[in-house]
């Protein structure tokens, strides 16, 4: 591994990705790590056998050195979480479609049907990546997932380069070396998606954080799937039908009795913390200016067409500019400090949009329809 390093920082680009299994644990089992030079040489981590992760960790780590990676999240999570480091210079090559005229949700072998005229024959995506040995056709797969990575992003920015969004690319790249992305949120903190827990009173929905809150941290000690530990189903019974002691705790679908047996002290404490109202206050929501009036939602629908004919007309996928919740917001916020916190106002989305969207919000400026495009265009 320290002279898989030392070759990747000589090559400064190289593509990685990762095969792991996701069944039976709360963490996925990493199974094979793949790394791809620039000249199409692979080369293959046998993960279970290793010990000491921290030559990819400084891989990870090295901003001279660009990762390339096709949605890229979730690689990195897995990667961070063996390895300890916080990623530094990460091109995600689904992501940069986005800005030279495809999907940002594209596949691998799709952007490289697309834009290389490459094909992989993708048969392997359910394979067991921890059985060995691994088969001919499993390593061909894994080495097809890194071996295109270096030329697709340089065929990538060649298009940016022709759509002068180059630095564009570059500034959402910056994303993923917010550490904030790879780490375990607080269970204490959050609202826990529980199935049926829609209409709850205030008393049934602290019990339900706390038993959920104690699954949470359960399944993460254990590296168990949170229903292994307690299920949907048992939260809500127990929150609907709360037990008055440990002992009245009986056995339900999703909270069997070996389990119960071995859990009832925790699952009871959990319930008394709800009861007794010891859960902390979930976060308030940061205020986004101005509640609606009656006349916010045809604005929004007006930013949203523009943002939608702008991104058209430019072949720039409207995801990468924001959702409808951002939109909504920025518009609530046109003309208030609050707005210097949306991103839609900043970087390469105010160049592209922003600015003049709260040109047209604030009344400067009209919306017209393009006869050349039929699209939606701004015009002062």
């Amino acid at each position: 591994l320290q002279s898989l390093l030392e070759a990747a920082r000589a090559a400064q680009s190289v593509g990685i990705d990762t095969e792991f299994i996701w069944e039976r644990t709360f963490y996925p089992t990493l199974g094979l790590v793949q790394v791809g030079f620039p000249d199409g040489r692979c080369e293959l981590i046998d993960a279970p056998n290793v010990e000491d992760w921290s030559p990819i960790g400084a891989l990870l780590a090295d901003a001279s050195v660009t990762k390339i990676l096709h949605d890229a999240q979730q690689d990195l999570k897995i990667l961070r979480r063996v390895c300890g480091a916080d990623p530094k210079n990460i091109f995600d090559t689904q992501l940069s479609c986005g800005f030279v005229g495809l999907p940002s949700t594209i596949s691998l072998s799709e952007a490289l049907k697309k834009l290389l005229r490459i094909r992989l024959a993708k048969t392997e995506t359910q394979s067991n990546w921890l059985a060995r040995p691994l088969t001919d056709s499993q390593l061909k797969y894994a080495e097809d997932d890194v071996r295109h990575s270096v030329d697709l992003m340089l065929k990538i920015m060649a298009e940016a380069d022709l759509l002068e969004r180059r630095e564009w690319i570059l500034e959402e790249m910056k994303r993923y070396e917010n550490p904030a992305l790879y780490r375990d949120s607080d269970p204490e903190s959050e609202m826990p998606r529980v199935r049926g827990s829609g209409a709850l009173s205030h008393r049934q929905r602290d019990i339900l954080r706390a038993l959920a809150a104690w699954r949470e941290s359960a399944a993460r000690r254990r590296n168990l799937p949170r229903s292994f530990i307690l299920s949907d189903e048992a939260i809500m019974a127990l929150t609907k039908n709360t037990p008055r002691s440990a002992e009245a705790i009986q056995p339900i679908k999703g909270l069997g009795k070996n389990n119960l047996d071995r859990n009832r002290e925790k699952i009871w404490e959990a319930i008394e913390r709800g009861v007794n109202g010891e859960m902390p206050e979930l976060p308030q929501a940061k205020s986004k200016g101005p509640g609606p009036d009656d006349g916010y939602e045809s604005r929004v629908d007006l930013a949203l067409a523009y943002i939608k004919g702008a991104c058209f007309a430019a072949k720039i996928d409207p995801a990468l500019v924001g959702n409808r919740s951002e939109i909504t917001a920025f518009v609530l916020q046109a003309g208030l400090s609050e707005q210097d916190e949306n991103r839609l106002g900043t970087g390469w989305r105010g160049q592209f949009c922003g600015d003049s969207l709260l040109r047209l919000l604030s009344g400067q400026g009209n919306l017209v329809v393009d006869p050349a495009t039929r699209l939606p265009k701004f015009v002062l």
